[in-house]
């Protein structure tokens, strides 16, 4: 495995390795993490240890494709272990290989991503082909009923609750609150809530109001997200489109307690129909190298698909 560059995507701190040399026998993405848990073990040690990375960093790891018309194969590592996905992380690849090209496909466990440049470090994903399913329950916590939806995107599973409910404010002055509130009632999610699907992360909303949202996403051992995380943006817009504050098709400003703002939109435009009808979400967003390699250029052995 080889560390190709350390950076952030809108805030997020992120980085990214090849271990494209490294041969698995997956079938599909899904069991790409479990078949190459020793090397994505070494590369979590590496940055988060060894490098002392930021606990709250997403590291993309590129590795050989499944799909035949796939450029890469994309898993992802945090401070805890391996992460379902990753749209920061993914726009951070992305950059790094895009090079002259017009578009780099980036197979995940959830689905093929579709990058391109926007020009002046920004990247474009065309994210995976999902699921507009929502889903709603009442938890009784903290002496009251909240109102729970969870939402699947990009790979994760994200528990959306009003900040107003918890009376929180999304806001940087509020972070250490947002982060030991919302962590506490993630883990209650995990562990009591039976009607909901086992959430990953937890998205605290706030109403949009002139196609622009803050959001708070807490996730993985009491981290809070810095950016404004590419899968929770694809999971607020969807939210947004069954509220009926986003026209489908339209674009939605998604900002994090930090000021970091991705865009997102999606792409048939066409969301009217069944509970479970499809949805393909295009996120935006702005990367920084702070070191390490950005040559834009695939990573040394590897070859393009295609």
């Amino acid at each position: 495995m080889t560390p190709l560059a350390f950076g952030d995507t809108d805030g997020q701190p992120v980085a990214c390795y090849d271990a494209t040399a490294v041969t698995h026998s997956a079938s599909r993405m899904r069991e790409v993490s479990s078949l190459m848990a020793d090397t994505l073990e070494e590369i979590r040690r590496d940055y988060f240890e060894a490098r002392t990375g930021d606990p709250g960093a997403i590291v993309a790891v590129l590795v050989t494709p499944v799909q035949r018309d796939a450029d890469y194969g994309l898993v992802f590592v945090a401070a805890d272990g391996p992460l379902g996905g990753c749209g920061e992380a993914s726009m951070f690849a992305a950059m790094l290989v895009l090079g002259s090209r017009p578009e780099v496909r980036l197979e995940t466990g959830a689905g093929l991503i579709t990058a391109r440049s926007s020009g002046e470090a920004g990247i474009v994903l065309t994210m995976p082909l999902g699921t507009s399913r929502v889903d709603v329950a009442e938890v009784h916590y903290e002496g009251k009923q909240l109102q729970v939806r969870t939402v699947t995107a990009g790979g994760n599973v994200f528990a959306a609750v009003s900040a107003a409910e918890l009376a929180l404010e999304i806001s940087a002055a509020e972070a250490h609150a947002l982060t030991e509130r919302g962590s506490a009632l993630l883990r209650a999610l995990r562990a009591g809530a039976p009607a909901l699907a086992r959430p990953n992360m937890l998205l605290l909303t706030t109403p949009v109001n002139s196609a622009r949202t803050t959001s708070a996403v807490i996730w993985g051992d009491a981290i809070l997200n810095m950016g404004p995380c590419g899968t929770g943006t694809c999971a607020r817009y969807i939210l947004a489109v069954e509220d009926g504050d986003v026209v489908p098709g339209s674009r939605l400003a998604h900002v994090s307690p930090f000021d970091n703002a991705f865009t997102a939109s999606s792409v048939d435009g066409d969301l009217h129909g069944s509970p479970d009808r499809p949805i393909q979400i295009e996120i935006s967003g702005r990367v920084t190298v702070t070191g390490g390699e950005a040559s834009g250029r695939p990573p040394s052995g590897t070859s393009f698909v295609g």
